[in-house]
């Protein structure tokens, strides 16, 4: 019989860097909780067999892959930017762009809604078989950010037979069939996050930052609209520590320039990085940021009041609009502001 374990969706290593020396607890808030209450990073932000296989040998789970391939070398690579106040070598910058890009996907949120997400896709494509009586359909991904065409995937056929087996493990397995999807995800979102300008915000020596059980959210200049990666005014904010938090902003002419390098064997330039160190204020409306996209949980190395009060307002974290139409189905995310 398999082992029940906990699963840590944000890396309890990652949360040590928001505790207070000398104190070895954070204060984690629950949303719509009265208290909040101290406890060691290993005993927050997991769940149990969260990234469990099914029928897997004992222990065998998605976890070695990312404690091996995501969190070490991305650990290492934040500390390292953070320490050092220097801009990371191309190695080190994919590093911290692919553990920010799987600390988005991985955590429980992101996970249930793209489950959903898959869920509505397959089901649509169901309905089309057994009305058409079709066996196969072509399948192509369309990126959308204002109702406006920004990325189109090339195109390619798929067996009913695949689609109905799809479905099948679905069913069997509801809450593991994702990790493919999560882990591909992932990936691609690491070229585009490598790719952004970065800038470190530093706080000051009296104040500190938080972060949450969704520490990766998205900021815009402007208001309304999607929640879109691809806007240019998209902003993608994830606190690194106490001391620091990153900003990755919008560069298409960059992002164009690595895309073309990579296609080449090449992979060369880089966006700058740049540092700074912001009042006391600035950190603030960043925690407050943070509160806000947190799902439940907020984490911070001091009790504070106001956390608790702002807990009790609803998230801000979008939640998509699925549509489904005679030959086409998506998803929509509209922002809440």
């Amino acid at each position: 019989m398999q082992n029940t374990r906990q699963s840590h969706y944000v890396q309890a290593r990652y949360l040590d860097g928001f505790l207070v020396p000398p104190n070895d607890k954070l204060w984690c808030y629950g949303r719509r909780r009265a208290e909040p209450y101290p406890a060691i990073p290993n005993k927050l932000a997991r769940q149990r067999d969260f990234y469990r296989i099914p029928n897997a040998p004992p222990n065998e789970n998605i976890e070695t892959f990312l404690e091996r391939s995501v969190e070490t070398p991305g650990l290492a690579a934040l500390r390292s930017l953070v320490a050092t106040r220097q801009p990371l070598d191309v190695e080190s910058r994919i590093h911290l762009a692919r553990y920010v890009a799987f600390q988005e996907m991985r955590v429980p949120h992101t996970r249930e809604l793209n489950r959903r997400h898959t869920s509505q896709s397959i089901t649509h494509m169901l309905d089309r078989f057994r009305e058409t009586g079709g066996t196969s359909a072509v399948i192509q991904h369309i990126a959308l950010a204002e109702g406006v065409e920004v990325k189109r995937a090339q195109p390619f056929s798929i067996a009913r037979e695949d689609i109905e087996a799809y479905a099948q493990d679905m069913a069997d397995n509801p809450h593991s069939f994702d990790l493919d999807s999560m882990v591909d995800l992932a990936n691609d979102m690491t070229k585009f996050y490598a790719a952004m300008q970065w800038s470190v915000l530093l706080a000051r020596p009296n104040t500190a930052f938080i972060t949450s059980d969704c520490p990766v959210f998205r900021t815009f200049t402007e208001p309304g609209g999607d929640d879109s990666l691809l806007r240019p005014d998209c902003s993608v904010c994830c606190p690194l520590s106490s001391r620091a938090l990153l900003v990755m902003n919008s560069d298409i002419d960059y992002l164009k320039v690595s895309m073309k390098e990579a296609a080449e064997g090449e992979g060369k330039t880089l966006p700058p990085t740049g540092f700074r160190t912001i009042t006391d204020a600035g950190v603030m409306n960043f925690n407050r940021r943070i509160v806000e996209y947190s799902h439940l949980w907020c984490f911070s190395g001091s009790k504070w009041d106001w956390i608790v009060k702002a807990m009790q307002q609803p998230s801000k974290r979008s939640m998509p609009d699925f549509f489904g139409h005679k030959d086409f189905s998506g998803v929509r995310w509209r922002r809440k502001d």
